[in-house]
């Protein structure tokens, strides 16, 4: 290619620096060192000089395009999901086709061009995470399209595509769920310096999965990542010292040292497993008070927020004993690391035992087992653990592994509400306000509203918001109810937006007839 041919790179512009990703593919690949000859890798890099404009201005299309595809975003950088070698090779490829036209990559995939299938599998896999709630066979569908491009690529030697299809087989993405070939990928990436794969071999050795249970050799692969300046790797051995000073296992147990490493990983890592762990577990110290000043409503806020669809326990599953919209799913990575974790501990403290329990009524990480759960709850009840008493209530309240029982129901969140649990206090307001001749009390059930309310619990405050708009058990005040409406509503109780409207409205059409009075 002569400078000729294209004008708008003559020799009077400013020669650009060499490309650093040209530099790398040309000398630090085996291959070109073993075939080219000093005197022709500076050739081949003087040529890279003079196209580099050019093939700058194709690789950033197709940046575009790629954005335009969703397979990038400030949260999801493009370097980390597509090498610049890939970027380069495929650019040349791409002749600025509409952003929804896929076509062309398609075609280049069929040709055999690795990079490609490559790229077309980290596509879908983000369209499946962005994509609107989808069927559960529409979703196995992409899945395994994921699978098969990733598998062609891994097949050409494409080194991101292999790693990703070791995922497809841990998670059973797309594939049968098999740890024995997700480790074999794992072991050939990791020994060839992969930090990525030395960190998830490393969470194999954690999980025991298709290999001996070892922790010090889970610890070795991710100072192997952590040596080679990956951060993922250090926080990894991070969140797992964490966990081990937790239970005590091999250290000497310290509520302190886990709180202020699970914090680090918290605040500082990406890693979407480790990190919502840590968020949760981040939550129970400051709910419960251990390894830091109790603060629970800033632990229950942080437990709150930190739920979502890759780690579905919130509030409403490990604290209230409800649940909303938790579809069983053990495949889920982050879930079934953190149940694993939970049962690693589960001899040595109660909360873990409490978390596998939840886990095993939600079937969140682990097959849901209800029986096995309500067994759990029930011992750790007995033992006077009032977060383990307010799901034991529930349980019996809806026959959960257990035969329904309305006065066991009501024994065991009495116990947790005199223990000053706040959602035991809001349960027992709500067994007070049922038509049943047994319980029904509306001044009693007022009253535990209040005491919950006044921990800041959300669902205690909204209760206490209808008791005094429909002066159930309290003198009726709208003025009061408003007010504990939006308590409620500044934590997140949407419907209690509607009700202070509702509030609102009635103090209105009070007002119009008082003035119509006078």
């Amino acid at each position: 290619m002569s400078a000729n041919a294209h004008p708008s790179i003559g020799p009077t512009q400013p020669s650009p620096r060499p490309c650093p990703d040209i530099f790398t593919i040309i000398c630090c690949n085996d291959s070109f060192q073993l075939a080219l000859s000093l005197a022709d890798i500076e050739t081949l890099l003087l040529v890279c000089k003079r196209a580099q404009p050019l093939l700058d201005s194709k690789v950033n299309r197709l940046r575009h395009w790629c954005k335009e595809n969703r397979l990038h975003s400030p949260d999801r950088p493009l370097p980390d999901l597509i090498s610049a070698n890939d970027l380069i090779a495929i650019s040349l490829h791409y002749g600025g086709q509409e952003t929804a036209d896929r076509s062309w990559l398609v075609a280049l995939a069929d040709q055999g061009n690795p990079a490609a299938s490559y790229l077309l599998a980290r596509i879908l896999q983000a369209n499946l995470a962005h994509r609107q709630p989808v069927t559960r066979s529409k979703r196995r569908e992409t899945q395994q399209e994921i699978a098969q491009h990733l598998e062609t690529a891994a097949n050409a030697k494409h080194p991101m595509a292999q790693f990703h299809l070791a995922h497809s087989y841990r998670n059973g993405l797309g594939v049968f769920q098999d740890y024995t070939k997700a480790v074999e990928l794992y072991r050939t990436l990791a020994d060839r310096g992969m930090p990525q794969a030395q960190i998830a071999l490393g969470c194999c050795y954690e999980g025991g999965e298709s290999v001996d249970q070892d922790f010090d050799t889970a610890i070795e692969w991710h100072s192997k990542a952590a040596d080679q300046g990956s951060e993922d790797g250090r926080l990894h051995i991070v969140f797992f010292r964490g966990w081990l000073s937790f239970i005590g296992h091999g250290v000497k147990q310290s509520d302190a040292d886990a709180f202020n490493r699970w914090q680090e990983v918290s605040t500082q890592s990406t890693d979407p497993v480790i990190k919502p762990i840590a968020t949760h577990m981040v939550g129970w110290m400051h709910y419960l008070g251990r390894g830091t000043v109790r603060d629970e409503q800033k632990g229950v806020k942080i437990i709150r927020e930190n739920r979502s669809d890759e780690f579905p326990l919130g509030e409403e599953e490990c604290l209230a004993g409800e649940s909303t919209n938790v579809r069983p799913d053990s495949s889920i990575l982050a879930s079934r690391k953190f149940v694993e974790l939970c049962q690693l501990g589960s001899e040595q403290d109660w909360l873990c035992r409490h978390l596998t329990a939840v886990c095993l009524v939600h079937g969140v990480g682990v097959p849901e087992d209800q029986v096995t759960a309500a067994g759990i709850f029930e011992q750790l009840a007995n033992d006077g653990h009032n977060d383990s008493q307010v799901q034991l209530r529930t349980m019996y309240f809806y026959g959960r592994g257990v035969e329904p029982n309305l006065t066991k129901a009501f024994q065991w969140c009495q116990q947790a509400a005199d223990q000053n649990n706040s959602f035991g206090q809001w349960m027992l307001g709500t067994c007070y306000r049922r038509d049943d001749p047994i319980f029904k009390d509306l001044i009693k059930a007022a009253q535990w509203f209040h005491k919950s309310a006044e921990q800041c619990n959300r669902y205690g405050q909204d209760s206490l918001g209808y008791c005094y708009r429909s002066g159930e058990g309290v003198a009726r005040n709208l003025h009061t109810s408003r007010f504990w409406f939006n308590k409620a509503e500044d934590q997140g109780i949407h419907h209690a937006w509607h009700r202070v409207k509702v509030v609102h409205r009635d103090s209105n059409t009070r007002n119009k007839r008082v003035c119509r009075i006078q």
